[in-house]
């Protein structure tokens, strides 16, 4: 835990100074007034000897093998220029490609979960967690990105990596070396994105694309404590929410026809989730562009159960969620964490009905990192 001694004003001064990251979070709590504030979040501090566990114990099963070289490519029909028409034969073949990222990344961050949600804490859960992120760091995964799709996969991967290591990085007795392996290799993933994004002069450059890698970036950037990564990853957030209309609609996403509602729920992920981790170093975006980030959550909500804006904004009838109609608790996990600091209860209402949430993109169990109960 952060010592009295270092609670004072001044390390707010050194704002972008990551290891003091803990003491902004602290404040920042103490001073929010946020409605669960009891929610560890994704930084989760040292904790007391006293609450850690004794003989911890965790069934640790092999890391999942690494994805080391992805070569995707969009499951949309190319001849659709708004992205919002899927081929059935692209898609089957792209979820085959990125299935086992996707797989590492669900059982990654249950992992790092069952450490935050243990007390007394569970060190070998982090311990687990921490070998499963080693296991992938020493094989180079995701380093031979072949196709501009697959930096689009990593961009939304990393964040996820990154999320789960921050829930453990303060664990007593993880292994320096691996921790020195990870955090190298999530650096290596963010420049990755970074040279990438920084070269991409397409739309892809500015729209929710640049949003994951934003998150990608910044969550690298804590986690390796580099501080050009975690501005660039900000900034990226920042292009967002410059585009946020009064209205609360991001052009871009507009333009996706059939599909524009998801995706400004899409867009939203990161967004919300970089706010959350700039908070860590006392930036509040929620608060820039005139509030936009509540005008995009606000038009959101009003949306999940009546699209009739974007419909006749876009002049398309909008997609129907899958199953039972209703948007599933996976696509509004990030609303578990702008609830925790700009709580309604119009957001309320929905993720009572939703909990727990939970996004393996956005470190997992949200309702546990944020809501403090499932």
């Amino acid at each position: 835990m952060v010592r009295d001694s270092k609670r004072d004003m001044s390390g707010l001064a050194a704002r972008y100074a990551l290891r003091s990251s803990f003491v902004a979070t602290i404040l920042l709590a103490a001073s929010a007034g946020a409605a669960h504030a009891q929610a560890p979040g994704y930084l989760v501090p040292a904790p007391a000897k006293e609450n850690v566990q004794s003989k911890p114990r965790y069934e640790c099963g092999a890391p999942d093998a690494p994805v080391v070289t992805l070569d995707t490519q969009s499951k949309y029909k190319q001849d659709d220029t708004q992205r919002a028409t899927i081929d059935e034969n692209a898609e089957e073949t792209y979820s085959e490609a990125v299935e086992p990222l996707r797989a590492y990344g669900r059982n990654l961050v249950k992992i790092a979960n069952a450490y935050v949600k243990s007390n007394p804490k569970n060190t070998a859960a982090a311990a687990c967690t921490l070998t499963w992120l080693d296991a992938w760091a020493s094989a180079k995964a995701m380093t031979d990105m072949r196709s501009k799709q697959a930096h689009f996969n990593l961009g939304q991967a990393l964040g996820g990596f990154a999320l789960a290591y921050l829930q453990v990085r303060n664990a007593p007795g993880l292994a320096n070396d691996q921790k020195q392996r990870v955090e190298a290799w999530l650096k290596t993933l963010g420049q990755q994105i970074v040279a990438f994004m920084d070269k991409n002069d397409a739309t892809s450059a500015r729209n929710n694309h640049r949003y994951w890698a934003g998150l990608g970036a910044t969550a690298a950037g804590l986690a390796s404590d580099d501080e050009t990564l975690t501005r660039w990853g900000l900034a990226s957030a920042r292009i967002g929410l410059a585009q946020i209309t009064p209205d609360g609609t991001l052009p871009l996403e507009m333009k996706r026809g059939k599909r524009a509602r998801d995706y400004h729920i899409f867009a939203a992920e990161p967004l919300i989730t970089t706010a959350e981790l700039a908070r860590s170093q006392g930036i509040d975006l929620y608060a820039e562009h005139n509030g936009a980030l509540q005008r995009l959550v606000d038009r959101v909500l009003g949306s999940l159960d009546d699209p009739s804006f974007f419909e006749k904004a876009t002049g398309a009838k909008q997609e129907a969620y899958p199953g039972d109609g209703t948007v599933p608790p996976s696509r509004i996990a990030w609303l578990e964490i702008h609830q925790s600091r700009r709580p309604s209860p119009e957001a309320e209402a929905v993720l009572s009905r939703k909990r727990p949430t939970g996004s393996s993109e956005i470190g997992g169990n949200t309702t546990l990192l944020f809501h403090d109960a499932e």
